[in-house]
């Protein structure tokens, strides 16, 4: 099954990245720059231009921009390797415990590749899929980070921990984030907001660490959390 991506920064990415492209479809009567053209010609890129009404029923949308990218389907990384580069380049990546909703998966890639992250680790089961709607909420962002599933991510974050890396949660009832000491190499938890972190990975943890609030809604939303947390990681010198 081929990876729909659409609109014009996601699809820019696209073809900036490594992934396979499979084709790409623009839309009649709107404009490209010549370079961009050129570029797909110079890069074998195989295109044809295509009405309105194809694109929406390829992306599912009337909002694709008049661009249709069909990508391979994401290639996961063993977790190894994602552990592996983490830690020869002091760097950090996000552990999403349950979270099924794309947008947020999406929210959540762009934070960490803006802020030079390595990378997502995801459980098999319970995660969202790495989808068309995920590429697009991270505008592409996910194109350049490694990917990795595992079927045990308490034993998977174990073994990151003996190779010398540190497990930081994001939790309720932690460690005012402010007082914390957040340095990389880091593996970075953050739960769903209806279940939150598995205990294990709690107990697993080096340190779990809170956001404070100071209105009456309790919580941020997991993504929220996650662009707060990792720039309190990067902000520690």
């Amino acid at each position: 099954m081929n990876l729909v991506i659409y609109g014009k920064n996601a699809a820019e990415e696209a073809l900036k990245s490594s992934r396979r492209i499979e084709k790409v479809y623009l839309q009649y009567g709107h404009f490209f720059e010549p370079e961009f053209i050129e570029n797909l010609k110079k890069k074998g890129i195989d295109f044809q231009w295509a009405k309105k009404q194809q694109l929406k029923k390829l992306s599912g949308t009337h909002k694709h921009q008049g661009i249709v990218v069909l990508l391979s389907p994401i290639e996961y990384v063993p977790a190894e390797t994602l552990f592996r580069e983490t830690l020869e380049e002091k760097s950090f990546f996000v552990v999403l415990d349950r979270i099924t909703e794309p947008q947020n998966v999406g929210a959540i890639a762009r934070t960490v590749e803006f802020f030079g992250g390595k990378g997502l680790l995801l459980p098999e089961k319970e995660s969202s899929p790495i989808n068309e709607v995920v590429v697009k909420s991270s505008s592409g962002a996910i194109l350049h980070l490694m990917v990795a599933k595992t079927a045990e991510i308490e034993e998977s974050l174990a073994h990151f921990k003996s190779m010398g890396g540190k497990i930081i949660s994001v939790e309720t009832g932690g460690k005012d984030i402010r007082e914390a000491k957040l340095k990389p190499p880091t593996a970075l938890v953050v739960g769903s907001e209806g279940k939150g972190i598995d205990p294990r990975l709690i107990s697993l943890s080096d340190e779990v660490v809170s956001i404070p609030g100071y209105g009456k809604t309790p919580s941020l939303n997991v993504s929220a959390a996650t662009a707060v947390a990792v720039w309190q990681l990067k902000a520690n010198p």
